[in-house]
């Protein structure tokens, strides 16, 4: 039984991102060190994946191709450590930020009140899913002093709308984006946020596996078969074409028991994905399934709780 373990963002704080979620580098090294002393012990990057079921090791997962995965990749490097990090493909083709990124860096810029007041006096209208419609109408004003969860109602509020306009609605997003970044200091962030195609090439150099995250980082499930179809072989493709070798390896955007259908899967088998990683809290054993591989989130474990600005 193996034990993966899922990362998104690994760095020190940023002060121009004070409110961003992350996990400190210094926490994932010593993360790292008592992964390292556990009986299971990691994955080493000469070791097969195929084997290193039956020795039963953590297996270390990158998501969401950002640059911070870069640094890591050198230090697991150094410590012949295997990585897999998988990277989605809208990025490469029109220079500009996935939906759930361009959220993750509103929150983690600003504060909840300026945001409001960005989409209140563009009059930026939103579309209100049932969920978030209920904690909007707790409250007549979201800014009022006097209600000491105010603010949070808000934060709630947002977040969870937004989170569900990232399909078609996602033109919402680009405009509180837009809103709140200048476009010269949107192309300096976005060179710095993700891998770019010799970052990609260095970590299959060192021996990091790469696997393919998804064209736009929308839920699969909630597409058509074309689309879907289009979505998995579009983005391997790019991935392919930097790297000058198939891709056998995929994990589903968000992750949970419906991100994927019969569709995926089929569309999954054809072009011969090999494995297919999830998130689900438990181990990796020969009697999982091969397109669906459990991942824990790495704050499931000593040392991985996420820097939150409170």
């Amino acid at each position: 039984m193996s034990k993966v373990i899922m990362y998104h963002y690994i760095r020190n704080f940023n002060k121009n991102l004070p409110y961003l979620n992350f996990l400190h580098i210094r926490d994932f090294k010593k993360q790292i060190n008592y992964f390292k002393k556990e009986k299971e012990g990691l994955a080493k990057i000469q070791d097969n994946l195929d084997e290193i079921l039956k020795k039963k090791k953590f297996i270390l997962t990158f998501d969401d191709g950002l640059k911070d995965h870069l640094k890591i990749a050198k230090y697991l490097k150094k410590k012949n450590i295997l990585g897999l990090f998988f990277i989605t493909g809208q990025q490469f083709l029109n220079s500009d930020f996935l939906s759930i990124h361009k959220l993750h860096l509103i929150f983690g810029k600003f504060p909840i009140k300026k945001i409001y007041n960005i989409i209140l006096k563009n009059k930026i209208k939103i579309n209100y899913n049932k969920k978030s419609l209920g904690v909007f109408k707790l409250q007549k004003n979201f800014l009022d002093k006097k209600n000491p969860h105010s603010e949070k109602n808000l934060k709630i509020f947002l977040k969870t709308t937004l989170n569900n306009l990232q399909g078609s609605n996602r033109k919402i997003i680009d405009k509180i984006f837009d809103n709140l970044f200048l476009k010269k200091d949107q192309k300096k962030i976005f060179k710095n946020f993700y891998l770019n195609k010799k970052d990609i090439k260095y970590l299959d150099k060192i021996g990091m596996i790469i696997g393919s995250h998804g064209f736009d980082h929308n839920v699969l499930s909630k597409k058509n078969y074309s689309n879907q179809k289009e979505d998995i072989i579009s983005s391997c493709k790019i991935l392919s074409n930097i790297l000058g070798k198939e891709i056998k390896y995929f994990c589903y955007p968000y992750g949970g028991s419906n991100v994927f259908n019969k569709n995926t899967i089929k569309i999954l088998k054809k072009i011969k994905i090999k494995y297919c990683f999830n998130v689900n809290s438990k181990n990796w054993t020969q009697k999982s399934n091969k397109l669906s591989i459990p991942r824990y989130d790495c704050n499931e474990f000593k040392f991985g709780k996420i820097y939150k600005y409170n």
